[in-house]
């Protein structure tokens, strides 16, 4: 199947088919690049609503946030998933010969994460908040992403302008 002379058509058949298997890996690593974002999201969520929980019913601020610290502490490990995720993305992203826009894309993603370390420990609330809008555009871009760049089943056909009706001059 795979021939060594560049000339050879089989040689072209084999660039096509890994072209094709990194596409498709790219598609599943974004569809699970955006799952584990929304698991972020959701065990930020479950930290949040551990303090307010204690805290309403009169639990010490700091008991309250020990209790919460596994959630923190899955938060933080998590975003080490993100990271490889995205290295595999950017990996894939140069194996399927995606334009250099979709590349930069998603090479994006990992400046957006590195943002996203520095902004959760700023010291400055109103700064560390972008955290979460920060977040939003992770998850936005990557769901973009994948879309756009979605290698299973069929694409929809893009619909063809309407041409007028040429005139006959006469």
């Amino acid at each position: 199947m795979y021939s060594a002379r560049a000339g050879s058509w089989r040689f072209f058949e084999g660039v096509i088919s890994a072209m094709g298997f990194f596409r498709k890996a790219y598609s599943i690593v974004g569809a699970l690049l955006l799952l584990d974002v929304l698991v972020q999201f959701f065990i930020i969520g479950a930290a949040v609503f551990t303090i307010y929980s204690e805290a309403s019913n009169g639990t010490a601020a700091q008991k309250a946030l020990d209790d919460s610290g596994f959630y923190f502490l899955a938060h933080a490990v998590n975003g080490a998933t993100l990271a490889v995720l995205i290295v595999l993305m950017v990996g894939f992203s140069f194996g399927a010969r995606y334009p250099w826009r979709t590349t930069g894309l998603t090479a994006l993603l990992f400046l957006l994460l590195a943002i996203q370390s520095v902004l959760a420990h700023t010291g400055i609330p109103l700064v560390s908040a972008l955290h979460v809008i920060n977040g939003l555009i992770i998850l936005g871009l990557t769901g973009a992403l994948t879309r756009s760049n979605w290698a299973f089943g069929a694409r929809p056909v893009q619909p063809v302008a309407a041409q007028p009706a040429a005139t006959v001059a006469g």
